[in-house]
């Protein structure tokens, strides 16, 4: 009876050094889970921020986009005036053809 007390006081003994060993390890995960929760605090800071910029450029691109609107249709406008100019300057030509052509 002795012997199977020691043998249990002994098993007993290993069981408390692995549950002490088990308490190690889960304080130990218990600091990588804070840990985690700290970077994916952070993370989610950062993709706010990120939807910030990302709303902040869709704005800019938008503005972009009337902008070169505005530009089509300046180059339209100037375009015309560009064609116009150069039936001024064709009738100016011939005009002056004549002109020169003509005898003294």
């Amino acid at each position: 009876m002795i012997i199977i007390n020691y043998q249990l006081s002994i098993i007993n003994y290993q069981l408390s050094i692995i549950n002490y060993q088990l308490s190690i390890i889960n304080y130990q995960l218990s600091i990588i889970n804070y840990q985690l929760s700290i970077i994916n605090y952070q993370l989610s800071i950062i993709n706010y921020q990120l939807s910030i910029i990302n709303y902040q450029l869709s704005i800019i691109n938008y503005q972009l986009s009337i902008i070169n609107y505005q530009l089509s249709i300046i180059n339209y406008q100037l375009s015309i005036i560009n064609y116009q100019l150069s039936i001024i300057n064709y009738q100016l030509s011939i005009f002056l053809f004549y002109l020169l052509d003509k005898p003294v």
